[in-house]
């Protein structure tokens, strides 16, 4: 079920923490767009950690180009999962959440608001405890605190997802 608001912030120096593998990325992108335009027109726009992943980059990657322009104008940073690539070192969207524990930390410390956009039954739980993970290996806390972190963090309106079973 989508969050009531999941829409990005008002304030557009937020940063965001975007992860949307294969369809999951056509909302977030929008997202992405919006904050294209402002800075187009000289709008400061908080950087995007955009987690985007599919089968293969060459077969179905949505919006491959414009997101890569987005990297490239530095409004995003992009981290990718291939599963059907064997030596691409993140098979999936958590797996490339965990290997960008570091950056996805500092995001969320300077207050990014976390999007999760697709499947509900494998990739949010999995994406969940990827950032349960983080926040223990970071905080030193138990699952109950990581748990707890994460629930304030979804009640505060920071953590939303747009998912389906």
């Amino acid at each position: 079920m989508p969050s009531p608001a999941f829409a990005p912030p008002a304030d557009p120096t937020t940063p965001l923490v975007l992860i949307g593998p294969g369809t999951g990325i056509a909302p977030l992108r929008g997202f992405l767009e919006e904050r294209a335009w402002l800075h187009a027109d000289g709008a400061r726009v908080g950087t995007s950690q955009v987690f985007v992943g599919c089968r293969h980059p060459e077969h179905d990657w949505f919006y491959r180009q414009e997101i890569q322009s987005w990297e490239e104008s530095g409004i995003a940073q992009v981290h990718t999962a291939f599963s059907a690539v064997p030596d691409h070192p993140a098979r999936f969207v958590q797996n490339a959440i965990a290997a960008a524990s570091d950056t996805v930390w500092e995001a969320i410390e300077n207050g990014a608001n976390i999007y999760v956009c697709g499947d509900g039954r494998r990739m949010a739980p999995a994406v969940r405890e990827a950032l349960a993970a983080i926040h223990r290996a970071r905080t030193g806390s138990d699952d109950n605190t990581a748990q707890a972190w994460l629930a304030r963090l979804e009640s505060d309106g920071r953590y939303q997802q747009d998912v389906f079973a």
